[in-house]
């Protein structure tokens, strides 16, 4: 089963375009990952989680905080409640003051998923474009074209759902 990787906001749901396609991701057998947290994690989680008769799982990479006890904490609000497999990571998420050099889970993120569809998003989520463009995996961002205005030249920016479905069909899945 394929894992798609929907990266975007930690803040903004996006709903018009986190919900339907996490619904299409779980009504065709695919495996949804995400970071685990809010905002566009949680608005395809949600939408993925609460498909009638879905056979993948929603995935999330949770970034972490050392404790004392413990070894490692996920932050709070990660995970999400739509999360069937949550992966604390002993990874913290991507930070203002990281540099691209800086390990984060965001690297999980990207080397875990067979396609990566990114939505509109902050600091994180260039940095997720810039991975999955440094490992050369496959990338379509999905939104207006004025919501990603950083992203790098040459990345595919497309507003047209049937756009990303169709992106995400043309790859062999084993």
């Amino acid at each position: 089963m394929a894992i798609i990787g929907v990266m975007g906001s930690s803040k903004a749901e996006w709903p018009e375009l986190a919900a339907p396609l996490g619904v299409w991701l779980a009504g065709n057998g695919y495996d949804l990952l995400t970071g685990g947290g809010q905002g566009v994690m949680l608005s395809a989680a949600r939408a993925f989680f609460n498909t009638k008769d879905r056979t993948g799982r929603s995935i999330g990479i949770l970034p972490s905080l050392p404790h004392p006890k413990l070894g490692f904490m996920a932050l709070t609000g990660y995970p999400n409640p739509f999360i069937d497999l949550p992966i604390l990571t002993p990874l913290p998420r991507r930070e203002a003051a990281a540099t691209d050099d800086d390990i984060t889970r965001n690297y999980i993120n990207i080397l875990t998923s067979d396609v990566i569809i990114a939505l509109p998003g902050e600091r994180g989520t260039l940095d997720e474009i810039r991975l999955a463009r440094r490992f050369s995996k496959p990338l379509l961002c999905f939104g207006l074209r004025e919501a990603f205005g950083a992203v790098p030249e040459g990345v595919e920016v497309t507003s047209n759902f049937e756009v990303v479905q169709e992106f995400i069909r043309r790859f062999p899945f084993h």
